[in-house]
C-alpha cells in the first residue's frame, strides 16, 4: 500500500484544527441578542440574590449579636463585630448602587449588550478577588480581639493555658476564612474568568463582523465548540447561594456561641467559683459600691490593694448591663478573672460615708453566709420592683 495515501496522525491533527478554526455558524443576529440577553439576566439574578441574602443576613445578625452578647454575660470585645456588620451590609449596597446594572432593551444593538455583560462580569471579579479587604478582614479583626480578650480572662489558669487558647482560636480563625477566600479565588478562576473570555471573544467577533461584508442581520460565529458553550452558565441557582450563605453563618454563630462558652475559666476548667462575699450587703451611689459590715455600712475603697474602682469597671466592661448583679453576687468570680483570686480572708479598706477617715479591716472573711444574705435581698428588691 501506498504510504502516500496516509496521513500522518499529526498532520492530521493540524489540518482538523485548521479547517476548525475556518469554520464559520452563522447565526440570527435577532436570536444571538435575546441568548445574550437571557443569559446576562440570569446573571444578574443570581448576583442580586447573592447580595441580598448577604446584606439581609448582615442587617439581622446586629439584633441577634446584642441579644448573644446579653444572654451569655459577654465580655465588651463582643460588640465589636457589630458596627463590622455595619460596614458588610454598607460596603456592599453601596458598592451595588455605584454599579447598578441598566435595565436592557428589547431593540439594543448587540454589541452594546456584550460590553455591558462584560463590565458586570468585571465589577464581579474585582470584588471577588478583594473580597479579603472588605468582607475578611474587618470581622477577622473584632473576632481576635474577643479571643484575645478571652485569652486574657483566663491567664489565672496560667499564662501558658492562655496563650494556647488563644493561638488555637486564632488558628481556627484563619483556616475558616482562608477556605472562603479559597472558595471564593476559585469561582474567579473556574467561573467568572472563562466567562469574561467567552464575552471577549464574542465581542471581538461581533466588531471584526461590523467592518466586514456580512449582513446586519446575520453574524458570522468563528469556532463551532465555543459557539455551542458560550451560553453553559456557570453559576448555581440563587436559592443554593443564599441557603449556603445562611448555613455557613448559622455554623459560625453557633462556633462563637460555643467557643463563648467553652473558654469561660469556669466552664472550662469544670471549677465552680465559690459563691462568697465578705460583705453582708451592698447598695450603691451611681456607681460607687457601699457594703455592710456588721451593722455599719461604708463605702468600698479597695479589696485587697485592688480600688474599688477597677473592680466595678472591670465588671462594666465584662458583663454590661448586669454588672452590677455579677459585683453583689459573684465577687470571687470577677476577681479571678482580673487575675487576683481571694485567700479566705481579705483585707478591707472602708471609708464611713458621714466621715473622710478610712479605715483597714483585715482578715475579713469570705463566706457563704454573707453572699447568701446579699441574694436574699437582691431577690427581695426584684420582688419589690413593678
Amino acid at each position: 500500500m501506498n504510504s502516500d495515501n496516509h496521513m500522518d496522525p499529526d498532520n492530521y491533527q493540524q489540518a482538523w484544527k485548521a479547517h476548525s478554526s475556518q469554520t464559520r455558524v452563522i447565526i440570527d443576529a435577532d436570536l444571538l441578542l435575546k441568548e445574550v440577553q437571557r443569559d446576562q439576566l440570569n446573571f444578574r439574578s443570581t448576583i442580586f440574590f447573592r447580595d441580598f441574602g448577604e446584606v439581609g443576613i448582615a442587617l439581622l445578625m446586629i439584633p441577634l449579636w446584642f441579644y448573644l452578647g446579653a444572654v451569655t454575660s459577654s465580655p465588651w470585645t463582643w460588640y465589636l463585630t457589630v458596627p463590622v456588620l455595619v460596614w458588610m451590609a454598607g460596603f456592599m449596597l453601596v458598592y451595588r448602587m455605584r454599579h447598578k446594572p441598566k435595565p436592557s432593551q428589547p431593540d439594543e444593538p448587540l454589541l452594546l449588550c456584550v460590553k455591558r455583560s462584560i463590565t458586570e462580569v468585571e465589577d464581579q471579579i474585582w470584588l471577588l478577588r478583594n473580597i479579603f479587604w472588605w468582607y475578611l478582614l474587618p470581622p477577622s479583626i473584632s473576632i481576635l480581639a474577643f479571643f484575645a480578650h478571652v485569652a486574657w480572662e483566663s491567664r489565672s489558669a496560667g499564662w501558658l493555658f492562655a496563650l494556647i487558647s488563644f493561638v488555637g482560636l486564632a488558628g481556627f480563625l484563619l483556616a475558616l476564612y482562608s477556605f472562603i477566600y479559597f472558595l471564593n479565588q476559585r469561582a474567579v478562576r473556574l467561573q467568572l474568568e472563562p466567562r469574561r473570555q467567552e464575552l471577549l471573544t464574542l465581542l471581538t467577533s461581533l466588531r471584526d463582523e461590523s467592518t466586514g461584508d456580512g449582513a446586519d442581520d446575520h453574524v458570522a460565529l468563528p469556532g463551532l465548540p465555543f459557539a455551542e458553550e458560550r451560553f453553559r452558565t456557570p453559576c448555581t441557582s440563587p436559592t443554593r447561594v443564599v441557603i449556603s450563605m445562611i448555613a455557613l453563618v448559622v455554623v459560625l454563630v453557633v462556633i462563637l456561641v460555643v467557643v463563648m462558652v467553652s473558654t469561660n475559666f469556669s466552664l472550662l476548667t469544670g471549677e465552680a467559683y465559690p459563691k462568697q462575699s465578705p460583705f453582708e450587703g451592698v447598695r450603691w451611689q451611681e456607681s460607687e459600691p457601699e457594703v455592710k459590715l456588721g451593722e455599719e455600712w461604708f463605702k468600698l475603697v479597695s479589696l485587697d490593694k485592688i480600688p474599688a474602682s477597677k473592680i466595678v469597671t472591670f465588671s462594666q466592661q465584662t458583663y454590661g448591663n448586669k454588672w452590677r448583679k455579677r459585683f453583689e453576687e459573684d465577687l470571687v468570680e470577677i476577681l479571678t478573672r482580673m487575675g487576683h483570686p481571694p485567700q479566705d480572708t481579705v483585707t478591707l479598706v472602708v471609708q464611713s460615708p458621714t466621715s473622710p477617715e478610712t479605715r483597714v479591716r483585715e482578715d475579713v472573711p469570705m463566706t457563704e453566709e454573707n453572699r447568701k444574705a446579699i441574694r436574699v435581698a437582691a431577690e427581695a428588691r426584684e420582688n419589690q420592683e413593678p
